[in-house]
């Protein structure tokens, strides 16, 4: 018992000396402000209509069909919306492809490919 109350006035001694609070330091006390945690907000998705439609400002052809998944790009998450256009030609079945990543959270366009 008496190593204890050495080694507790030590480390109470250490921390008076760097200017610490010794009760949040002994016992392990968050020491954030608590409207400090309220600031940080859960960042909300846009929903796949409007990734569809801020996607759809990108391109010049009517789809023939329209798929938008989540993905992950260069460590951000994505909407990719593919959008296929009618073929071609026989010879050509592939109709026009535009690709469009659209950031989940703040709807900003990363990337377009076209086909």
């Amino acid at each position: 018992m008496n190593y204890r109350k050495r080694m507790l006035n030590l480390l109470m001694m250490a921390l008076a000396g760097a200017n610490l609070s010794p009760v949040p330091a002994i016992a392990g006390i968050q020491t954030d402000h608590p409207s400090a945690q309220g600031a940080q907000t859960a960042r909300k998705e846009i929903n796949r209509e409007r990734a569809v439609e801020i996607a759809r400002e990108r391109i010049d052809f009517k789809p023939k069909s329209v798929k938008a998944v989540k993905a992950i790009e260069e460590n951000r998450k994505v909407w990719r919306v593919t959008f296929r256009g009618e073929p071609i030609s026989k010879v050509h079945p592939m109709g026009e492809t535009t690709i469009v990543s659209v950031d989940r959270f703040t709807g900003e366009i990363i990337s377009v490919s076209k086909s």
